[in-house]
């Protein structure tokens, strides 16, 4: 069971803050990679990655049902080919998803865990999330680069 907080989702956008690709009544089917790419995390794994990723979590769309959540990103964050986390995969160009309308945010259908409106999830950040760490800032990334290469 999913603690309160992720319960809850983060509707950080309003209704006009919403990309035109939301629909407003039912829930539609949009295909990856017209606008939007997606990866899938099985539920747990997910869970635990949104609760590390916290505020800097971009769209997260969440089934019950099927047990496995979909971090949207921007198109183009992720080249074919380069994504490679156990248990997860970078959904293909066409694959359909279903997109509810934002006030869906509970029940065991498809519904919004965070809806778009505040940016996009850093692909690098999730897979340090999904691996249980907390993402490391890109600035300390290459600090630690350029320390390592100098101690060869």
């Amino acid at each position: 069971m999913l603690n309160s907080r992720l319960a809850e989702p983060w509707n950080w956008a309003d209704e006009g803050d919403l990309p035109f690709w939301v629909p407003r009544v039912w829930t539609v089917r949009i295909p990856c990679g017209q606008h939007f790419e997606a990866i899938r995390v099985p539920a747990g794994e997910a869970a635990r990655a949104h609760t590390i990723l916290g505020p800097d979590s971009g769209p997260v769309l969440a089934s019950a049902y099927a047990q496995s959540w979909h971090f949207l990103l921007d198109l183009g964050a992720v080249a074919p080919g380069s994504w490679d986390v156990p248990g997860t995969r970078l959904l293909r160009p066409g694959t359909i998803l279903g997109v509810p309308p934002a006030h869906i945010t509970f029940g065991r259908d498809v519904r919004w865990v965070v809806l778009p409106g505040r940016g996009a999830t850093d692909p690098a950040a999730l897979q340090e999330a999904i691996a249980g760490r907390a993402p490391i800032p890109p600035a300390v990334r290459r600090r630690d680069r350029r320390s390592a290469s100098s101690h060869r």
